[in-house]
C-alpha cells in the first residue's frame, strides 16, 4: 500500500472502531477503487453495509473474504453471524462448523454454534457446545480443590465440639481460590449440611 492508502485505512479503521458505518465504508471503498483487497478490508466493509441495513450486501461481500482467504475461520463465522441474521440457520450452522474445523479451540464459535442449535431443538449438542466453550473461557474449570464433606448427622449438631467430631474448617483464603464451580459445590454443601460445612 502506498502511503495515501495506509492514510485511508488508518482513517477507515477509525470511523469503524468509533461506528460511523457511512464514513468508513466511504474509505473502504476508495481502498477497493484503487485495487487494495484483502480479507479484514472486505470483512470491516461487509460490517459497514451490514450495519447500514444492507444485509444481502453485506453477505455477499463476505463470501468473497471467505473466497479470498479460505483457511481463515474468521471468515466463516462472521459470514455465519449475518447468515443467522438473515434468518439462514442452516447456512450459518453450516459456516459455524467450517470455522471450528479450521480452529476447534474458538470459544466464541463453539458459543454461537450452540446457540443455533439450541433452537433447532438439539438440546444436547447445544449443552456441549457450552461446556467445551465455557471451558475454554476457563469459565469451567476441572477442580483443584473440592473440600471434604461430612454430613452431620441429627444427632452431631449442638455437641459436635463436646464429643470432638466438629465438621472440617474451610479457610477464607481456600475460600478466595476457588474457582466457580468449587463456590457452588461449596455453596450446596452448606446447604445439604443445614450449615455445618
Amino acid at each position: 500500500m502506498t502511503p495515501d492508502q495506509q492514510d485511508t485505512r488508518r482513517r477507515a479503521e477509525a470511523h469503524y472502531q468509533a461506528g460511523e458505518w457511512a464514513p468508513a465504508l466511504s474509505e473502504f471503498d476508495t481502498l477497493l477503487a484503487a485495487g487494495v483487497r484483502d480479507g479484514d478490508l472486505l470483512h470491516d466493509r461487509a460490517v459497514c453495509i451490514f450495519q447500514l441495513g444492507r444485509q444481502k450486501e453485506a453477505l455477499q461481500q463476505l463470501d468473497e473474504a471467505v473466497a479470498l482467504e479460505p483457511g481463515n475461520p474468521y471468515r466463516y463465522s462472521s459470514r455465519a453471524w449475518i447468515r443467522a441474521a438473515l434468518k439462514d440457520v442452516d447456512g450459518a450452522i453450516e459456516d459455524y462448523r467450517k470455522a471450528l474445523e479450521l480452529d476447534p479451540d474458538d470459544a466464541i464459535t463453539l458459543n454461537n454454534l450452540g446457540l443455533l442449535e439450541e433452537q433447532y431443538g438439539m438440546r444436547k449438542a447445544a449443552q456441549e457446545k457450552f461446556k467445551r466453550a465455557d471451558t475454554l473461557m476457563g469459565i469451567l474449570r476441572v477442580p483443584t480443590f473440592v473440600p471434604q464433606v461430612r454430613f452431620v448427622g441429627a444427632d452431631d449438631r449442638g455437641n459436635g465440639a463436646a464429643n470432638g467430631r466438629q465438621p472440617p474448617a474451610v479457610e477464607a483464603a481456600e475460600l478466595r481460590d476457588m474457582d466457580q464451580w468449587q463456590k457452588a459445590a461449596y455453596a450446596e454443601a452448606r446447604r445439604l449440611t443445614g450449615g455445618q460445612f
